[in-house]
């Protein structure tokens, strides 16, 4: 078929839906016992009980066959949609697809270059220089534009065509999440989101703009909670989240988290600058992160995402019900809609 579609698709994907990862059960659904798993000494295990033991697990499990089963049902869509157009217009598929993607499509700027530079730099040999690599820049935002584009293309199409998803997805059970952090939105909401999410994951960032929309779609009616869940592997990460801690007894938190998604500059002395910039008492906020008397609070939030079940970021819960994963708007629209009609805000 059409192997350039494929692996769009596939960078699609990823770009668009990913999330960094350390990486409920269905009942037997029968009368009876449920089926044994395993037996040791006069002991029977069954697996009712195994799939309560793991329940989050076996959850994960189900979201990500329902998400392949759905991925794979749109690029067979897709690759039917591309093919049918290509032929209309006399082309090969690939031709196609090329033009619509590189149409108007304008060359990478310095400003997005350098931004990127910014976000990866600290993964950099010592003393590389922006000239020294902007040619990778280019390719690189290049390609995450044409991804962008794809996507939109895609859309398109699939609007166009009436493409429906009919496969129903596992219920999300709800989870026990105490909503305690820096928030927005009013503490009437009928709707109440916590994030929990990692500084330094580039997913977070990129999902930190999809919330901002959703919350603008749903002013009044949706609360924004922010809770800290910095990942062992990624080790500015936790020091961090400490410094929105202290940005946040300032009253200067959405300004602070903001601005490290952004320059993804998280070392302690360029994080103090960074909040000088925003107008915090720069000597209260310095003192707070050297002492480290916010990592207890960072801890807590740790702790609360784990007993939730949270084992990546970053990861939703919609009043209770978990959404992982930098997910599309529509994703959490759905979710929404279904809280609001309940709650008979709608």
């Amino acid at each position: 078929m059409v192997r350039h579609l494929m692996r769009l698709l596939a960078f699609v994907v990823l770009v668009v839906s990913s999330g960094c990862a350390t990486t409920s059960a269905s009942s037997a659904g029968t009368s009876g016992p449920s089926p044994v798993v395993a037996t040791y000494a006069d002991k029977v295990i069954r697996q009712a009980e195994v799939d309560a033991k793991g329940a989050d697990e076996l959850l994960k499990l189900q979201e990500q066959i329902y998400e392949l089963r759905v991925e794979m049902a749109e690029r067979i869509a897709l690759e039917a949609l591309v093919s049918a157009a290509a032929k209309k217009d006399g082309k090969s598929d690939d031709t196609w697809l090329e033009e619509k993607l590189e149409k108007g499509a304008p060359d990478p700027s310095d400003e997005e270059m350098r931004r990127l530079f910014e976000q990866v730099k600290g993964r950099l040999p010592d003393g590389v220089a922006f000239e020294e690599v902007k040619p990778q820049l280019a390719q690189a935002v290049a390609r995450e534009s044409k991804a962008k584009r794809a996507q939109e293309l895609f859309e398109q199409l699939k609007k166009e065509a009436g493409f429906t998803v009919a496969l129903e997805a596992p219920p999300r059970p709800r989870k026990t999440v105490e909503a305690i952090g820096p928030s927005k939105g009013s503490d009437k909401a009928a709707v109440t989101i916590v994030e929990f999410a990692d500084f330094q994951c580039p997913y977070c960032s990129r999902a930190a703009a999809t919330v901002e929309r959703v919350l603008a779609s749903y002013e009044g009616r949706v609360r924004l909670v922010f809770r800290h869940f910095p990942l062992s592997f990624h080790e500015k990460a936790p020091k961090a989240a400490e410094a929105g801690a202290c940005a946040d007894e300032q009253g200067k938190f959405w300004a602070l988290h903001d601005a490290l998604f952004e320059s993804q500059e998280l070392e302690p002395e360029a994080m103090k600058l960074q909040a000088q910039r925003l107008g915090l008492d720069a000597a209260k906020f310095d003192s707070c992160l050297d002492s480290g008397r916010t990592a207890a609070l960072v801890k807590r939030d740790l702790t609360a995402g784990q007993k939730a079940g949270v084992t990546g970021t970053p990861a939703f819960f919609i009043n209770g019900r978990m959404l992982s994963g930098a997910q599309p708007e529509d994703e959490f629209k759905k979710v929404i809609d279904e809280e609001l009609a309940e709650a008979g805000k709608k």
